[in-house]
């Protein structure tokens, strides 16, 4: 028997069980070439002895540590801090572990973010943020480190994201139907790169569509002194789409704080769905994301990616979004 201060080995299960230490391996593996007799044996001198396999070891004979890094821009983020959890959830059910990085959008943090994970030997990075800084990917790339991108998007790699043009083509169909022919569209500075474009090319795309043009005093990119600039004097909008329903949860304070009412004197559309804006206090319009579809999809691609190696062509997915109605948005009077 194993001392109590000793942590049990291999050695030790094969000498309960009486079979061989490659035996042991084997069982542990799901290798075949074993009775059940046997395999049970094993099993149960396992159970005995509270034997724990040394992930290290395994990991230098595999060349897998099953470590999965994500880079994120800020778990203080609803979305986000959701996505990275579903993420863990699905990497799990594979047998994964992850580890999270938080960069804040800044570049300096997401190489430093990165190289800490490559550090730690992870088999493939999932990216919920990317500074756009090409530098970064063909790095990867060059080391052969499977990347997925997640609700970001790259051409050359493998990405899963929302339909981002649908998604706000949707947000304005749904105002335009509701009489609105004066749309803002409000962004902010902290916000991933890509999708960022992405949503107000799509803005200003959808408008054109519905023959009503774009006015670049209402789509600042900055929500901060949004409400002071665009609601005082003058001709002013009358619903606005807001990037992110995170902008759009703060947009409803600054409204109100400035003797405006949501949706009396301005309907607000926002974009992710997270859970806060189903609260009756806030009720939000917006355009929800698969976010649980999109965590599968993920960890799906990157451990395809890690399977397959850097060779094979990359895989890209677009997920459909749906416009949830609330009560932030009115018919225009």
């Amino acid at each position: 028997m194993t001392s109590a201060f000793r942590r049990p080995t291999i050695l030790d299960v094969a000498a309960l069980s009486g079979v061989s230490k490659s035996t042991v391996s084997n069982v542990l593996r799901g290798a075949g070439g074993t009775s059940a007799q046997t395999r049970e044996r094993v099993l149960a001198a396992v159970q005995t002895l509270g034997y724990r396999p040394n992930a290290a070891a395994r990991n230098l004979v595999q060349r897998r540590t099953n470590l999965i890094g994500v880079i994120v821009w800020d778990l203080a983020n609803a979305f986000d801090a959701d996505l990275v959890k579903r993420i863990e959830h699905h990497a799990s059910a594979r047998g994964y572990t992850t580890i999270v990085g938080n960069t804040a959008g800044r570049p300096e943090l997401e190489a430093s973010r990165i190289e800490a994970l490559l550090e730690q030997r992870v088999d493939g990075i999932a990216l919920l943020d990317f500074t756009g800084d090409r530098a970064v990917l063909s790095r990867l790339f060059a080391d052969r480190v499977p990347v997925v991108m997640v609700s970001c998007w790259a051409d050359y790699a493998d990405s899963v994201a929302v339909d981002d043009q649908a998604g706000i083509g949707l947000a304005v169909e749904h105002l335009v139907g509701l009489g609105h022919e004066r749309i803002g569209y409000v962004s902010q500075p902290f916000m991933e790169a890509t999708t960022k474009r992405a949503r107000a090319a799509a803005f200003e795309r959808a408008l054109l569509h519905h023959g009503l043009r774009p006015r670049g005093e209402w789509m600042p990119s900055d929500d901060a002194d949004f409400v002071g600039s665009v609601f005082g004097d003058g001709e002013r909008p009358t619903a606005l789409v807001a990037a992110t329903d995170h902008i759009a949860v703060r947009l409803i304070e600054r409204l109100e704080a400035a003797g405006l009412a949501v949706p009396r004197d301005v309907s607000l559309v926002g974009f992710d769905g997270i859970a806060i804006g189903a609260l009756s206090r806030i009720a939000l319009t917006t355009i929800a994301q698969p976010a649980d579809e999109l965590a599968r999809q993920a960890v799906a691609l990157l451990l395809n990616r890690i399977e397959r190696g850097h060779d094979a062509a990359p895989e890209q997915r677009r997920l459909s979004p749906a416009l949830v109605r609330r009560g932030s948005t009115a018919a225009r009077i």
